[in-house]
């Protein structure tokens, strides 16, 4: 994209963020000298750069995790492994008795009679972590960068949920003959 209003240096977010305030200061169709095509223009031109930015952030977070010897969100993003890893974690899940397994997105919650299982749930079991807040156990299949406290309520309605039962085994059948 050519840029007609923004002008180099452009090195940082900030600096991106103060020249967007000065054209938005003069082309704006309330001020004086602006009109509202230009201000668009102006506006089309600063979500360009924006998203350069975000990619290159998201590029240099995972490029940071992987030095750490981390995942990134990015590395998650094989849907099939994905789906695959939260049907293991599931059916494992519903070997417990008394618990409630539940997927909300692609987060697996373990509500119910959990206390007896926290070793088969926990780390060093299926790998779940404990939300103290919610009194529920949880599995990421994708992690979230969100560590504000959300009630299970708004998970389940901004991301739907599914109630897993476990089927119960088929009784043995004798035959009389």
């Amino acid at each position: 994209m050519r840029l007609n209003y923004f002008q180099p240096p452009l090195d940082t977010l900030d600096q991106l963020k103060t020249q967007y305030r000065q054209l938005a200061k003069r082309y704006h169709p309330d001020m004086p000298t602006g009109n509202t095509a230009t201000m668009q223009a102006v506006n089309a031109e600063y979500a360009y750069l924006l998203s350069n930015y975000a990619r290159q952030d998201a590029w240099d977070r995972q490029t940071s995790a992987h030095n750490m010897g981390r995942k990134s969100a990015a590395d998650y993003h094989n849907i099939d492994t994905v789906a695959e890893t939260l049907r293991q974690k599931i059916e494992a899940a519903l070997n417990l008795d008394g618990v409630t397994v539940e997927l909300c997105g692609l987060w697996i919650w373990v509500t119910g009679n959990t206390k007896p299982h926290r070793a088969t749930l926990g780390k060093d079991g299926l790998g779940f972590k404990f939300a103290r807040d919610k009194c529920a156990w949880f599995y990421a299949g994708v992690p979230s960068f969100n560590h504000k406290p959300i009630p299970l309520d708004s998970i389940r309605h901004t991301y739907g949920s599914q109630v897993f039962t476990r089927n119960p085994q088929p009784q043995p059948t004798t035959e009389e003959d």
